[in-house]
C-alpha cells in the first residue's frame, strides 16, 4: 500500500514545488521591475518639500506611481493658518524653483501660473486638482489619495501648492448667483481655483 501511494505522493510534491517556484520567480519579477523602475528615475516616484513663505519647511507630499495610477501622500506640521478645517491642494502650471518664490511681486508663490491643467477643463476637473487636506487644531494633517488623471514623472518641476483655506472645487448650484450683472452659478474665480484663498505652502516637485 505505502508503494502504491509513493507515486501520486511525489507527483504532487513536484506540482506543488513546481508552483512554489512560479511564484516566487512572478513575486520576484515585480519587486525587481518596480525596484528598477524607482531608482532608475523613471517615474515611480516624485515628492515636494512644502515651505511656508517664511521658509520654514511645514510638509511633503509624495506622489507614489504604479501600473495603476499614482498615490498621493500628504503630511503637514507647524501650519498656523486655517486650523481646524480643510485647505486646498494644487499642482500648478509653471515649473523651476522660481515657481515658489515668497517674495514674487504679485504676493507669495504667485509665479506657479493657474493650475495644471493640460485638458482646459473647469476648476474640479483639473488634472492638478487634488483633495483637500483637513489640518488639525494643533497644525497637523495626514491624507492619502488616489488618481489616475497623472503619472509622478509627468508633473516632475511642477509646483504644488496648499492654499490658506478649503476648495469647493467650483460646486456651486445655479441657484446662487455673482457678479455684475448676476450669473447663475460659479464665477470665473470659482471656477479657476475653487474659492482657496492664499497662498500658504509651495513645494517643486522632484523625481526620485
Amino acid at each position: 500500500m505505502n508503494t502504491q501511494q509513493a507515486g501520486p505522493e511525489r507527483t504532487r510534491s513536484k506540482r506543488v514545488a513546481i508552483a512554489a517556484l512560479g511564484v516566487a520567480a512572478i513575486l520576484g519579477t515585480a519587486s525587481i521591475a518596480t525596484s528598477s523602475g524607482s531608482a532608475s528615475g523613471n517615474g515611480w516616484d516624485a515628492a515636494a518639500v512644502l515651505r511656508n513663505a517664511n521658509g520654514d519647511r511645514v510638509g511633503k507630499i509624495r506622489f507614489e506611481g504604479d501600473r495603476n495610477g499614482t498615490v498621493v501622500k500628504v503630511n503637514v506640521r507647524g501650519i498656523s493658518v486655517g486650523l481646524d478645517t480643510f485647505h486646498g491642494l494644487h499642482i500648478h502650471a509653471n515649473d523651476g524653483a522660481e515657481s515658489c518664490n515668497p517674495a514674487a511681486a504679485a504676493g507669495p508663490f504667485t509665479n506657479v501660473g493657474g493650475h495644471w491643467n493640460p485638458w482646459s477643463a473647469v476648476h474640479g476637473g483639473h488634472a492638478g486638482d487634488l483633495p483637500s487636506l483637513l489640518v488639525q487644531a494643533d497644525g497637523t494633517g495626514s491624507a492619502r489619495s488616489d488618481t489616475g488623471r497623472f503619472d509622478p514623472a509627468e508633473i516632475a518641476g511642477r509646483a504644488v501648492i496648499m492654499h490658506a483655506g478649503p476648495d469647493n472645487f467650483a460646486n456651486i448650484p445655479s441657484r446662487y448667483v455673482s457678479g455684475e450683472p448676476p450669473v447663475p452659478g460659479p464665477d470665473a474665480a470659482t471656477n479657476g481655483a475653487g474659492d482657496a484663498g492664499g497662498r500658504i505652502a509651495c513645494g517643486i516637485i522632484t523625481l526620485g
